[in-house]
């Protein structure tokens, strides 16, 4: 039978067990992080509306997505929950937006998007935000990452827009060499980082 100091370490035992997933709910499903994280799961109904070319719908869902990349950081501070989880639950969802999006639009019949950008700009992402040390507790991107960032949701959000509303203010000819141009300079950002990234291995190393 156990004493009661005993039986007073196993209910404190049991205590804490109980609230630790609790702890680990708040951490990851505050409002911010939920605004984020549904932006990423809207990634995989805003293709489809895409590849069906329900193009109102498609525009409705990314305006959802631009909205919410907008609000969830002043939302999180405004708050005091600005984290490093919401800071890579934001950028994950953007991510994943960014891919589907732009693997839908180059399906499309008139190909207004280089089928090399999102396969680059996943590649560029998997390196920036899971090649970090331990001990890099957040992501801080490069000022190209940020416009190239910036150009991605530009590209997808010109396209979706002229087909929503029946527009043509900007030739898909024009579009497709914009996305060149993006995937020109979104290899250049991997490669600055993998390049940074060695050279700091080295100079730790010695």
């Amino acid at each position: 039978m156990d004493s009661p100091s005993q039986a007073a370490q196993i209910e404190r035992r049991s205590r804490t067990d109980t609230r630790h997933p609790s702890h680990l709910n708040k951490a990851y499903f505050t409002l911010p992080n939920c605004i984020s994280i549904l932006r990423g799961v809207c990634a995989v109904p805003f293709a489809i509306a895409v590849l069906l070319e329900y193009w109102l719908a498609a525009f409705c869902v990314f305006v959802y997505a631009v909205v919410s990349d907008l609000l969830d950081g002043p939302i999180a501070r405004k708050l005091g929950l600005a984290s490093n989880t919401g800071t890579r639950i934001d950028h994950t969802s953007d991510a994943l937006f960014v891919f589907c999006g732009l693997a839908a639009l180059t399906q499309l019949e008139a190909g207004p998007v280089s089928l090399a950008l999102p396969l680059v700009q996943l590649a560029a992402f998997i390196e920036y935000a899971y090649k970090n040390s331990p001990q890099q507790p957040s992501l801080i991107p490069s000022q190209l990452g940020k416009y190239n960032g910036i150009l991605y949701f530009v590209v997808i959000g010109t396209v979706t827009t002229q087909m929503a509303f029946n527009l043509s203010l900007i030739s898909s000819l024009w579009i497709y060499v914009i996305s060149l141009a993006l995937t020109a300079s979104t290899t250049l950002s991997l490669v600055m980082r993998v390049f940074a990234r060695g050279r700091s291995g080295t100079h730790q190393r010695h």
